[in-house]
């Protein structure tokens, strides 16, 4: 939906990291909310059966940026953003410290 503003709007483009403007917002929100909604509680209860499922934690970060291109408040989608952020830094803990383990063989 933002690549099809960006082209419909050549004088406005927004980047990734700008927040929707509102009616490009409200469209994408009505299409898409429940789906991600559906996503972040499935994964999050994913994350609390396993703690260290680091593709879960992936996949939550990435809706969790879905999300915040929905929200009007500024303050809730930086939150969400840094949400997403930290997830991200906890999927690199996980993956490290796995490496750093012996590997095991059978």
């Amino acid at each position: 939906m933002r690549a099809a503003y960006n082209r419909d709007h050549i004088n406005k483009q927004v980047k990734d990291t700008d927040p929707l403007p509102a009616v490009l917002r409200n469209e994408y929100t009505t299409k898409f909310s429940p789906l991600v909604e559906e996503g972040i509680a499935d994964l999050q209860k994913a994350i609390q059966l396993r703690p260290d499922y680091d593709d879960a934690m992936a996949y939550l970060n990435l809706l969790y940026r879905r999300k915040a291109d929905m929200v009007e408040s500024a303050d809730e989608r930086a939150a969400l953003l840094k949400q997403a952020d930290d997830l991200v830094d906890k999927v690199k803990e996980i993956k490290q410290k796995r490496a750093e383990q012996p590997q095991q063989t059978s």
